[in-house]
């Protein structure tokens, strides 16, 4: 996913067509801080209390994540990669995870899945971006975290991970639970040295992005130019909406089939310390 900069808005954002990717007071409820009303979920557990609690604008480390092999369904990958390219006899296919931890426990950073085919090497990197949603006027999710939903959390006595991704082509939910004895989650050194097993899950948009993240056409600006207004899991109907009520209010760590997800494929033996950059 490529870094574009933002085009500031010249026009009013209150005009009907500027609410297909945010909804406003007009489309359903908020609350007196504008932000959705979303019922409450497990508390997010800090596994690495040594990292910053407080967002600094840009992630902390970059030093590669972990990578193990993936195991997708065959025809759930080829479904996966069909916006971008046609799939032939894919091999060696692995996903990366390099994440970080960017305020009160919730992480940010990059999921890729990299595969060999027809003697090419391909990526599908999806984000969940490091910084804040922009303010606007009456808009549900003023100021929250664009990685609002990425967090540790207990769940059947077990320490899980669930965190949200996108790309130009769709979203992925990506789910952690550890392959050892459950464990409470009260001590972080023995998660922070644990492996855990995962599974991808993907949902593609009915229509790609023209470029990476949730964009309008600044109609009061240069022609074709748009402008960033919210990640897919903030936007609340159209064809970039990937919420999933499970996910985000971590009532289980697979999305309801209500959201459109379906398995990609699965994992094991990923270290949590190299994965979520711990010291």
């Amino acid at each position: 996913m490529k870094t574009t900069k933002l085009i500031i808005l010249t026009m009013a954002l209150g005009l009907m067509g500027l609410m297909s990717v945010g909804c406003s007071k007009s489309n359903s409820q908020s609350n007196n801080n504008n932000q959705a009303v979303v019922p409450a979920g497990a508390s997010p557990i800090l596994i690495d209390p040594a990292a910053p609690n407080s967002f600094n604008g840009a992630l902390t480390t970059n030093q590669g994540g972990a990578s193990v092999a993936f195991k997708p369904i065959a025809q759930a990958f080829t479904n996966f990669v069909s916006p971008s390219h046609p799939l032939n006899a894919p091999t060696n296919i692995q996903v990366n995870v390099n994440l970080s931890q960017v305020e009160a426990g919730r992480y940010s950073g990059k999921v890729t899945i990299s595969y060999v085919d027809n003697g090419n090497t391909f990526t599908s990197e999806l984000v969940a971006g490091s910084g804040r949603n922009t303010s606007f006027p009456n808009w549900y999710d003023n100021d929250r975290l664009e990685s609002e939903y990425n967090y540790w959390f207990n769940f059947n006595n077990r320490l899980v991970f669930t965190a949200q991704f996108e790309d130009p082509y769709g979203a992925i939910v990506l789910s952690l639970e550890p392959e050892a004895a459950a464990t409470t989650g009260h001590d972080a050194e023995p998660i922070a040295n644990s492996t855990y097993k995962g599974t991808i899950y993907f949902k593609n948009f009915t229509a790609p992005r023209n470029t990476d993240g949730p964009w309008i056409q600044n109609y009061g600006g240069a022609p074709n130019t748009y402008e960033r207004i919210r990640q897919c899991w903030f936007t609340y109907y159209g064809p970039y909406d990937c919420r999933s009520g499970e996910i985000q209010q971590k009532t289980s760590i697979v999305p309801g089939s209500g959201a459109g997800y379906q398995a990609l494929g699965t994992f094991t033996g990923l270290t949590i310390k190299t994965a979520f950059n711990i010291n």
